[in-house]
């Protein structure tokens, strides 16, 4: 599925805090809200609070991680 450059490094900032290590959760952390506060500046809906957004995105993200994690054991599968 094609999606926006902006939603797919967002989705992308999201994958990356979920799956890291402990000692690197800081770092992806600071990029995932730069990326949501981006978002939110440019949103044509005044107001609208980062916590509404992550909400939104939700469903959306659920369907980018599946597509992710299928790829990765894929890549796994290939290996052996």
């Amino acid at each position: 599925m094609s999606r926006n450059p902006e939603l797919e490094a967002l989705l992308q900032a999201k994958f990356d805090l979920d799956t890291c290590a402990d000692d690197q959760q800081g770092l992806y952390r600071k990029r995932f809200e730069e990326l949501l506060d981006s978002a939110l500046a440019k949103s044509p809906h005044p107001g609208i609070r980062r916590e509404k957004l992550e909400e939104s995105l939700r469903d959306v993200y659920r369907e980018f991680r599946r597509a992710k994690l299928q790829e990765e054991r894929a890549k796994l599968s290939r290996l052996r």
